[in-house]
């Protein structure tokens, strides 16, 4: 409960029982005619002025049935809820009571406080008001209606601050350093694809900055917003120059909530570039796309996401050209938090990626294929993903991921000579433990090892890394 209401409760009790030690159920010029007051009325009073306002509540609220429309119990049974912090039942008792007679006692100053207590502020100002109102009304009830008005104007000036601020446009982003191992650096063929070793790369140590800002203009609120967003990751090795390597990502859509909901559509452009160490040729490559994006609160603790996107991978180096393609990606995903010590999370994630060549190709030499026969890069693509985290101290979690990717080439003896339609999978291990040592401040050490299996001469390849970064989140 928050401060200003358990500081306003306190008000309603003190009042409640200030009046009933006074023996005033109601002023003495009334012209309401209440029932003769009997033993179970006496006994509710008693209770109220010992400040026993859950008890008297407890006695009166069976009786409501039979004894609602009796002013005087209707409104020894709104003080003793409104006391006890029951404001819904209170509102429906002494609403019956200002039906009937709009001075009764102190009715408008309880109402206003059950009111008030619920959150409907319009209403508590309309009781409050109208109480003020009163030809006759005591000085200690004017101080206390006009406390909960200057609370409630208050109130409604912070809201107004939130309104305009939610809709100001603001920045987030990170900056992330790092330093590492990678054992395969180009990813060099572990086979050439009979089984036999083909070559064992070469390793080194690299740095790593990658960094992360987005732009946000709220709509309506906070939760609904454009944005325009760029990140940029960057790996320079310390003895491999040519493998130095960089992606610029830019993001530009629209973010909504609705209530616990979210949707997203986006459109990006991503550009990635490495020399490489094949003579006249590059990595270098460019995609745009578009994307959508729905995240559904199923609970306070599980979350199901529906994802689709169109980009179009193209590749710079003249080697590479047949390698465009147009892509279709669906996925989904589901996030469980288990709400026991350590706040363990289990993720796991679900893609299909269809490619459609958008050149053809001779199949690979020596195939069994009539010539004159086109091939060309058409492929499916499933992923699957599993993630866990746990947080042992408040500081600090462990993490884990398990990654398993298999591509299925859908057109014949485009990549093999002896396998028409070849299949690889790629497995992914991640362990990793990040450290919180201040607000915003994040640093990670992590394994990643790699393995793609595949008869495909030149596809299959292992390698391992090692990194530590420290991150800078900026809200």
């Amino acid at each position: 409960m928050r401060r200003a209401e358990i500081f306003f409760l306190l008000i309603a009790m003190l009042m409640s029982a200030a009046a009933l030690a006074a023996g005033q159920v109601a002023p003495a010029k009334t012209t309401a005619k209440a029932a003769p007051v009997d033993s179970l009325m006496q006994k509710a009073q008693s209770l109220l002025q010992a400040g026993k306002y859950a008890e008297a509540f407890t006695l009166l609220e069976p009786r409501e049935f039979e004894r609602s429309g009796d002013v005087a119990f209707d409104y020894l049974l709104g003080i003793s809820a409104v006391s006890s912090g029951k404001p819904d039942r209170a509102t429906i008792a002494l609403e019956r009571v200002e039906a009937l007679y709009p001075e009764y006692g102190d009715v408008r100053m309880y109402l206003g406080m059950a009111y008030y207590q619920t959150g409907d502020t319009a209403r508590a100002k309309q009781a409050f008001a109208a109480l003020l109102a009163q030809s006759k009304l005591a000085p200690q009830s004017k101080a206390n209606a006009d406390q909960y008005l200057a609370a409630i104007q208050q109130q409604e000036a912070v809201k107004q601050q939130e309104a305009e601020k939610a809709k100001q446009a603001f920045f987030v982003g990170n900056l992330d350093l790092g330093v590492g191992y990678d054992s395969n650096i180009t990813t060099a063929a572990s086979n050439n694809g009979s089984g036999q070793p083909a070559s064992t790369g070469i390793s080194g140590n690299f740095a790593q900055m990658n960094g992360n800002v987005e732009f946000r203009k709220p709509v309506f609120n906070a939760g609904t917003y454009g944005f325009v967003m760029a990140d940029s990751t960057n790996r320079a090795y310390f003895a491999h120059g040519k493998m130095n390597a960089y992606t610029n990502v830019v993001k530009a859509g629209m973010n909504w909530a609705q209530g616990v909901h979210t949707y997203r559509v986006d459109a990006s452009r991503r550009d990635y570039r490495q020399q490489g160490v094949v003579q006249d040729s590059n990595n270098n490559s460019a995609q745009n796309g578009v994307s959508a994006d729905a995240r559904f609160g199923l609970s306070t603790n599980d979350f199901l996401a529906l994802n689709i996107q169109y980009s179009m991978p193209r590749f710079a180096a003249v080697a590479s050209v047949p390698q465009d393609t147009n892509q279709i990606t669906l996925g989904t995903n589901y996030m469980h938090i288990f709400p026991v010590a350590g706040s363990p999370v289990i993720y796991v994630a679900l893609t299909q990626a269809r490619d459609k060549a958008m050149h053809e190709i001779d199949p690979i030499a020596g195939s069994p294929v009539t010539a004159g026969i086109k091939t060309n890069y058409n492929r499916t693509t499933n992923t699957f993903i599993a993630y866990s985290q746990y947080t042992f101290v408040p500081s600090a979690d462990v993490t884990a991921m398990w990654m398993t990717s298999r591509r299925n080439d859908s057109s014949a003896y485009a990549r093999s000579a002896t396998e028409a339609l070849p299949k690889d999978e790629m497995i992914v291990t991640m362990l990793g433990v990040n450290w919180r040592p201040a607000t915003n401040w994040t640093v990670k050490t992590q394994y990643m090892g790699l393995k793609n299996n595949s008869v495909v001469a030149g596809y299959a390849f292992k390698k391992n890394e090692f990194s530590v970064s420290v991150k800078r989140e900026f809200k």
